[in-house]
């Protein structure tokens, strides 16, 4: 006969196993582990999409300036939901001549899907004051003075084409202010002597008597100067 000791050792070896409490703490831990990493992680993705921009943002204003020496104007200002050549002018950077090898997407898109639709993914866009002129005059919609932006993290458009030299307010985003925080990112260029120039092309009557209409970007008026970025 077995020993009634030495048979309950041996079932006890088989029903050996964790408690209840012993996989709720460590279920706990997981997702105490998982609490701590998981922002670090969403916030090292941000920072990362942040940088991108603005390297991006950087190359598309060297191929601007590319684009000037030759021609001694900027392309036209860039929507995102357009397919009008007149406003697409990031485009005439890449073809035919190729200032840029492609136009990068904006890593920050969750924009509206006609911005998607109109060409299939989201591209920075710029804005500034145009050439105008007569009618047959080169490039009438070519811009003097530019700024080419992405809305950043938040999302929020605080600048906008057609006022991109003027009369606006808005900030550069820092992530020393959060991750999340406000601003957008910005890659200024161009002449700086039409920044706060209240009208919207160089040749409208007295333009260069317009008033003063001043961007302020991070609380500091801008008037005659590029922004800095």
């Amino acid at each position: 006969m077995t020993d009634p000791i030495v048979q309950a050792l041996h079932l006890n070896r088989f029903r050996r196993g964790f408690t209840l409490i012993e996989l709720l703490i460590v279920i706990a831990i997981i997702l105490i582990l998982i609490a701590i990493a998981l922002p670090n992680f969403l916030e090292a993705q941000i920072r990362a999409r942040v940088t991108k921009a603005k390297g991006e943002l950087r190359s598309l204003g060297i191929a601007q300036e590319a684009y000037y020496q030759d021609w001694k104007i900027y392309p036209p200002e860039h929507e995102r939901n357009e397919t009008n050549r007149f406003q697409t002018g990031l485009f005439w950077l890449s073809s035919p001549i190729k200032y840029i090898s492609s136009i990068p997407t904006d890593p920050f898109s969750a924009f509206g899907a006609d911005e998607v639709v109109a060409r299939g993914y989201v591209t920075y866009e710029t804005g500034g004051i145009e050439n105008g002129g007569l009618i047959g005059e080169k490039c009438m919609p070519c811009m003097h003075t530019y700024v080419i932006f992405s809305n950043g993290p938040d999302n929020v458009q605080d600048i906008h084409a057609a006022e991109a030299h003027r009369d606006n307010i808005t900030w550069n985003y820092s992530p020393t202010n959060g991750t999340n925080s406000n601003g957008s990112i910005y890659y200024w260029g161009g002449d700086g002597w039409w920044i706060g120039v209240g009208t919207s092309t160089v040749k409208a009557p007295n333009a260069r008597n317009a008033p003063i209409q001043p961007v302020i970007v991070d609380n500091e008026r801008y008037v005659h100067r590029l922004p800095r970025f």
